[in-house]
């Protein structure tokens, strides 16, 4: 994919399933393991048990959460997403089975290797994995099982969407005019700050600070320093200047005071629900086509993000339905079935 090696792609799966199967043993979502794990679903026959949902669970809830206030409709919506993560997993795993994918041994050593090297060193993980009652060898399963996942979405997705020079210079030619910058204010900017809930004493005395301001400004004072001065936005530290913004980006009441505004001119008061503002235009930069050559890369990157993620829907929904895909309630009470 654009930008990301698939070694990199596939690093951050394998440190994702460590911690997962770390989370399992040291953070059940009960309290408690469960005795005995229950199918909740099943993939083409192949079970997902109840532990492995709970893990998956686990990593979708923040870990505050778990022994707090979760409303049962969140637990279910949360339940219902964790499922769909796995039994996607699953139609992945088995359809990396069917392409006959396998995973070497020194590309199993390797992701241990960087797993290893999360947590600092090999006694680091020894440790963790004493204390969390985990075992090598369902770390290396799992490892294993989401790389051949992992090789399964190269060859049916990341082999094939990536765009070219040429086609994003089609989408840039198709519309040139997307790719304009527009114009750009240097604008500086005193608040006169007041509650939105404040009296009318609190804003009659707001309105008359800023009346002063722009009595003084009007006698020669410096801008800067009033705003060091009086101003209540954090962009007083720097003599209120805000930067480069884009014409039409700003608020309606700023963007109506700067509408005829030339470079040096300082507007009168601006009114908002947050008090009282004056701003200085210092300088007004116009527009800039930008050249292909200026976004090719980030075009290239832009176009292979949105055509991988489309790619892999599709890819997601081809296997969905050509699955026969079961889900349960605890003790195997049936809620849905789909066959196909």
């Amino acid at each position: 994919m654009s930008g990301r090696s698939t070694y990199n792609t596939r690093a951050m799966r394998v440190l994702l399933v460590a911690i997962l199967v770390l989370l399992s043993r040291a953070i059940p979502i009960s309290g408690q393991v469960a005795s005995h794990p229950q199918p909740v679903a099943r993939v083409n026959g192949v079970p997902i048990m109840s532990d492995r949902l709970d893990v998956a669970i686990n990593a979708l809830l923040p870990l505050s959460s778990f022994h707090q206030n979760v409303t049962p409709e969140k637990r279910a919506e949360v339940r219902k997403t964790a499922l769909q993560n796995l039994i996607d997993e699953e139609l992945k795993y088995q359809e990396a089975q069917r392409l006959k994918l396998r995973v070497t041994d020194q590309e199993l050593d390797a992701a241990i290797e960087r797993v290893v090297k999360r947590y600092g060193s090999r006694k680091a993980f020894d440790d963790a994995m004493k204390k969390a009652g985990a075992r090598l060898e369902e770390l290396e399963r799992s490892i294993r099982r989401m790389q051949m996942i992992g090789k399964a979405y190269e060859h049916e997705v990341e082999s094939k969407c990536a765009v070219t020079e040429k086609e994003a210079q089609a989408f840039y030619d198709s519309d040139p005019g997307r790719f304009l910058m527009p114009e750009q204010l240097h604008v500086y900017m005193i608040t006169v700050g007041v509650d939105p809930a404040g009296t009318k004493d609190d804003w009659a005395k707001g309105r008359a600070t800023a009346e002063d301001i722009i009595r003084q400004l009007r006698e020669g004072g410096s801008f800067e320093e009033l705003a060091r001065k009086f101003s209540s936005d954090p962009s007083k530290d720097k003599g209120g200047d805000l930067g480069l913004v884009h014409r039409g980006r700003m608020g309606e009441e700023f963007e109506n005071a700067m509408a005829e505004m030339r470079p040096g001119q300082v507007s009168g008061i601006i009114q908002t629900i947050y008090g009282f503002h004056i701003m200085r235009l210092s300088e007004i930069r116009p527009p800039i086509q930008k050249s292909f050559e200026e976004m090719k890369a980030q075009l290239v990157r832009d176009l292979t993000d949105k055509r991988c993620g489309e790619m892999t829907e599709a890819w997601a929904a081809r296997l969905r339905s050509a699955a026969k895909v079961e889900t349960f309630e605890t003790k195997q009470d049936p809620v849905g079935v789909k066959a196909h």
